[in-house]
């Protein structure tokens, strides 16, 4: 008699919530999915392949890693006071002092595993390891001296239409 009953269905309704856009949701889920399977594949194949190096290649791996790991930075320096070939400024030979920087470099070989015992014999020049750690940081060292061979005393005494921007034989700064 007076009273109306409210209709259930009309007051439920508002109340539920339902995602705009479930298709877009799927498709996020499935894409991070995927990215995440192939991100397992490509780490365990990786792991597979390296399990599967036979005992002499994972001994030259060890190597290789090892030298990285090992590295100097050295200069070859004139031994004798003379003439040396030059690979930049137009000239073919360069004078250098006893001592003198002739080149800058980076191995992880070691003085003899770099350069043979007669190449140092036939240029005149000593092996003088300035720096030991790992590749990188000897490839900065070598940077850092390369760009501070211009103000090098040795350098800097020199008349200056005789300068070098780098060691004779250092063709390019790299």
């Amino acid at each position: 008699m007076g009273a109306e009953q409210p209709n259930l269905k009309e007051t439920q309704g508002p109340l539920q919530r339902r995602d705009p856009q479930p298709k877009k949701r799927a498709g996020l889920l499935l894409l991070f999915g995927l990215a995440l399977a192939l991100t397992l594949v490509y780490f365990s194949i990786g792991e597979r392949d390296f399990a599967q190096l036979s005992p002499q290649e994972t001994e030259k791996l060890q190597k290789r890693l090892k030298e990285i790991d090992d590295s100097e930075q050295y200069a070859l320096v004139a031994a004798v006071d003379g003439l040396y070939p030059c690979l930049h400024s137009g000239h073919t030979t360069y004078y250098l002092k006893t001592g003198e920087v002739w080149k800058y470099g980076v191995t992880s070989k070691g003085a003899l595993g770099r350069y043979a015992a007669s190449f140092l014999v036939k240029n005149r020049v000593s092996y003088i390891v300035q720096f030991k750690g790992n590749f990188a940081e000897c490839l900065k060292q070598e940077q850092i001296k390369l760009f501070g061979y211009p103000y090098l005393p040795e350098n800097q005494i020199r008349p200056l239409a005789l300068q070098l921007p780098r060691p004779p034989y250092n063709p390019v700064m790299r």
